[in-house]
């Protein structure tokens, strides 16, 4: 029955934000980074202020990017985020907003026009001073050269992997797009997030403060369980394959 409801609230809506977290891309293997197999049991997360101030720590900065996009040449996207993408085909008023760094989305052929990554992408590279953006490729060959990681060629500030690293501040227009779209949303789906990490755990609550409905797949409970219309505590592809089944989403 309650595939049967998130259908049915797919249908009713005319605008839908889609929020997804970790808990989306497990199924393609990708540990929770901070789960017992996660990403930050072997690799020490550096911190935003170390990375500024010691060039040793940007350097083992750029070690944990080269291992973590080793990882991702070989993973592929799963019915997740095949899920995502035909929900977003159905109106170009949909949006996804994720919290996920993995490209996962991209690869299932989502457009970045309807996409808002909201801790940044560890694919690719930007400099923290004018923001211009890079490809990884140089800053890996010269990490593993040993030698001196390139400045930005364009006003040579520092550059580092485009994710929000702890301590980081959010891009103010990144976060306010994504504000835009719980605001304006008739319908918010949450996919494996368990809506804990702020700024982005409160956008349900802007969602739910302005008339939209709120639907959640996870597979823990969620401080936002009990003002939810649906909630299902399941694995995502295991719903997303009944849900895709259903070709009322083509």
């Amino acid at each position: 029955m309650k595939i049967e409801a998130f259908i049915q609230k797919i249908k009713e809506a005319d605008s839908i934000t889609i929020l997804t977290g970790a808990g989306i891309s497990t199924a393609s293997g990708i540990p929770d980074f901070r789960g017992d197999n996660g990403f930050w049991k072997t690799n020490q997360p550096i911190y935003f202020d170390e990375f500024l101030s010691s060039s040793a720590k940007r350097k083992e900065s750029w070690k944990n990017n080269i291992a973590l996009t080793e990882k991702l040449k070989s993973i592929s996207f799963n019915k997740g985020h095949t899920l995502v993408k035909k929900i977003l085909n159905m109106n170009s008023k949909n949006i996804l907003i994720t919290q996920n760094i993995d490209g996962l989305h991209q690869k299932s052929g989502v457009s970045n026009d309807q996409m808002i990554e909201i801790h940044g992408t560890a694919l690719k590279a930007n400099c923290l001073d004018c923001e211009k953006m890079f490809s990884l490729e140089k800053f890996h060959e010269a990490f593993k050269a040993n030698a001196p990681i390139p400045n930005c060629d364009a006003c040579d500030g520092l550059v580092k992997v485009a994710t929000i690293s702890f301590g980081q501040p959010m891009n103010p227009v990144t976060m306010e797009k994504a504000v835009a779209s719980a605001v304006h949303s008739s319908l918010m789906i949450v996919l494996g997030s368990s809506l804990v990490v702020q700024p982005v755990a409160g956008l349900p609550k802007i969602a739910l403060e302005n008339g939209g409905r709120l639907i959640i797949c996870n597979l823990q409970t969620t401080p936002y369980d009990q003002h939810a219309d649906l909630v299902m505590h399941e694995k995502i592809e295991n719903v997303a394959e009944e849900l895709l089944l259903n070709r009322v989403l083509d």
